[in-house]
């Protein structure tokens, strides 16, 4: 894999979790964690003459990579206060009507 290749494909996964982050979608995003992981595991496991040109090339990809974080951030404490918000007394009821 080249750098550029490293890049694209690493933008195309991001913009996938991305999306499933935005609509709730556990399984799109654990598909684009598993990706991401695979990725990383083929960087890690290029020759180290290949490796360092790789890794600079993810240093492209540290804006997206901390949207995508924040995102998941912000999904992670929507889901936890709806889940609170459930467990209260006519809780759901207000959610549904925020949704």
């Amino acid at each position: 894999m080249t750098p550029d290749e490293l890049i694209q494909t690493m933008r195309e996964v991001l913009e996938q979790e991305r999306d499933g982050i935005r609509r709730l979608d556990a399984t799109a995003v654990t598909t684009a964690t598993e990706r991401k992981e695979e990725i990383l595991k083929n960087l890690l496991d290029a020759p180290p003459t290949e490796r360092a040109p790789l890794i600079a090339a993810l240093g492209e990809l540290r804006n997206d990579l901390r949207r995508n974080l924040v995102l998941l951030a912000h999904a992670r404490d929507y889901l936890r206060d709806a889940v609170t918000l459930c467990k209260m007394p006519g809780g759901r009821g207000r959610l549904e009507a925020k949704l």
